[in-house]
C-alpha cells in the first residue's frame, strides 16, 4: 500500500500510525534512511550488523589459528604434567 506523506518545516516526516504499528516503530527508534535510484529508503538501525565482520582478516585463517591455539594449549599441557 503506497501512503503520501508530507516533508514538515524541519524536514520532518511522519510515518502512518499502521505502519508504526505494524513495524513496531517507537519513540525514538533509530532508522537508517539511505538514498536509491527511486527515493529514499528507511529501514532500522541494527547495530549489530555494522559490526558484522569487523574482526575478519585479525586472525588470519580461522582453521590454522584454532589449530596453533589448540597446539599450544596442548604443549602448555605437557609442560604442566612434567614439571618444566
Amino acid at each position: 500500500m503506497v501512503e503520501k506523506i508530507r516533508v514538515g518545516v524541519r524536514g520532518q516526516v511522519v510515518i502512518p500510525r499502521r505502519l508504526r504499528k505494524k513495524l513496531k516503530l517507537e519513540h525514538g527508534t533509530i532508522l537508517m534512511v539511505e538514498e536509491t535510484g527511486d527515493g529514499l529508503l528507511l529501514r532500522p538501525y541494527e547495530p549489530v550488523k555494522e559490526m558484522k565482520g569487523l574482526g575478519r582478516g585479525i586472525f588470519g585463517d580461522p582453521i590454522k589459528y584454532q589449530r596453533r591455539i589448540r597446539e599450544e594449549w596442548g604443549a602448555k599441557k605437557l609442560e604442566d604434567r612434567v614439571g618444566h
